[in-house]
C-alpha cells in the first residue's frame, strides 16, 4: 500500500510540475497570450488613366521612397491636347489683345494668316481620321468574328477617339481663327470684349486640365515601402483603375488576435500589449491596441484547436509600435494582454 501511495504521490508531483512548466517555458499556454502573424498595411497603385504602359520601374521586392516614379504610360496623346489648349489659349489671348488694342490692318491680316493655317491643319488631319476609321470598321468584323482581342479593338478605339479630338480641336481653331477675322472687321463692342475675357479664362484651365492629365500618366509611389506584387507588365495596355502595383508600408505593421467575450474587460482602445516573435526568443516588443471588434464570431479554425472552434470570440487589431526595423510581415508572433 505504502508503495502504491508513494507511486501516486510521484505522479501528482509530476503532473504538476508539467503544468506549471508548461506555463513558464510555452508563453502560448498563458491565458492572457494570443498567436497571430505579423501583418503589413499593403497599397495598390492604380492609375487614374489608361494607356499603354512605356516604362516599369521597379521590381519585387525593392525599397521605394515616397514620391519615386513607378512606372509611366505613353502620353504622346496627352502632349498633343496641351499643344492644342495652348495655341488655343493664345489665340484667345491674342483676340482679347486685339479687342483692348483695336483692329490694324496687320492685325487683319495676321488674323487672315491664322484662318489660312487653322484650315490647313484641319484638312491635314482629315485623311487620317478616315484611314483609322476604316480601320476601326475593320478591326470590329474581325472581333465579331473572334480573330482579334478586345484589347486590340479597344486600342484602335482609342486612337480613333484620339484622332476625333484633335480633329474636333482644329475645327475650333478654324471657328475661332475666322470669328477673330470677322470681328476685326466689323469692329469690336464692349459685350464682346467682356465675352472674350471669358473665353481666355476657360482656354488658362483647358491649359491647366491638359498639363494635369499629362502629370497623370507618370505613376509616383504615395509611400514608401517595399514593392510586394508586380501586377502588370512593360508594353501591357492597362485601363483605369488597373493594379499596376502593390506596395507593402513596413512603417504598418500590425497584428489580429482573437480574444473570448470574458476577456474584454481587460481591454481597452490605446492599452499597451507585449508581442514575442518566434523569430527573436526572449525579446519583447510592444504595441498598442487599434480595434476592437463589437460582434462576436467563431473562432477561426486555422486558429485554435477543434474543440475551441465552437467558442465565440471578438477579433482585436493590435498596431506595433517598436522594433519595425526587425519584424517583418509574415512572422508568427505572441500577443499577451496585460492584466
Amino acid at each position: 500500500m505504502r508503495k502504491k501511495a508513494v507511486v501516486v504521490v510521484f505522479v501528482l508531483l509530476f503532473i504538476a510540475l508539467s503544468v506549471l512548466g508548461d506555463r513558464y517555458f510555452n508563453p502560448s499556454a498563458d491565458l492572457n497570450t494570443y498567436s497571430g502573424t505579423i501583418e503589413g498595411t499593403e497599397i495598390p497603385v492604380q492609375p487614374e488613366l489608361g494607356g499603354k504602359i512605356v516604362q516599369l520601374s521597379v521590381d519585387e521586392g525593392q525599397i521605394i521612397k515616397e514620391g519615386d516614379i513607378l512606372a509611366k504610360l505613353d502620353d504622346s496623346q496627352a502632349k498633343i491636347s496641351l499643344s492644342i489648349a495652348q495655341s488655343q489659349q493664345l489665340q484667345a489671348q491674342a483676340k482679347l489683345n486685339d479687342l483692348l488694342g483695336g483692329a490694324r490692318a496687320e492685325e487683319i491680316r495676321r488674323l487672315e494668316n491664322m484662318v489660312t493655317q487653322a484650315k490647313a491643319n484641319l484638312a491635314a488631319l482629315e485623311p487620317n481620321l478616315h484611314f483609322e476609321e476604316e480601320n476601326l470598321a475593320n478591326d470590329q468584323k474581325l472581333f465579331d468574328s473572334g480573330a482579334i482581342s478586345k484589347q486590340v479593338l479597344d486600342a484602335q478605339q482609342n486612337k480613333v477617339d484620339t484622332l476625333k479630338a484633335q480633329y474636333e480641336g482644329a475645327q475650333a481653331n478654324v471657328n475661332a481663327a475666322q470669328a477673330s477675322l470677322d470681328q476685326a472687321q466689323a469692329g469690336y463692342t464692349q459685350p464682346t470684349i467682356q465675352a472674350q475675357k471669358a473665353a481666355v479664362d476657360i482656354a488658362a484651365q483647358s491649359v491647366d486640365n491638359a498639363e494635369l492629365s499629362l502629370n497623370k500618366l507618370t505613376i509616383k509611389s504615395p509611400v514608401g515601402g517595399q514593392i510586394l506584387y508586380k501586377n502588370v507588365q512593360l508594353g501591357q495596355v492597362v485601363n483605369p483603375g488597373t493594379t499596376l502595383v502593390t506596395i507593402l508600408n513596413p512603417e504598418d505593421l500590425w497584428i489580429k488576435i482573437y480574444v473570448p467575450g470574458a476577456k474584454l474587460g481587460q481591454l481597452k482602445l490605446g492599452g499597451t500589449v507585449s508581442i514575442v516573435a518566434d523569430a527573436y526568443p526572449g525579446k519583447t516588443f510592444k504595441g498598442i491596441i487599434k480595434y476592437i471588434s463589437n460582434q462576436a464570431e467563431f473562432t477561426p479554425k486555422n486558429v485554435q484547436t477543434k474543440e475551441e472552434r465552437t467558442t465565440t470570440v471578438y477579433a482585436v487589431k493590435i498596431s506595433i509600435t517598436e522594433g519595425k526595423d526587425e519584424l517583418k510581415a509574415g512572422m508568427p508572433a505572441d500577443v499577451t494582454l496585460k492584466e
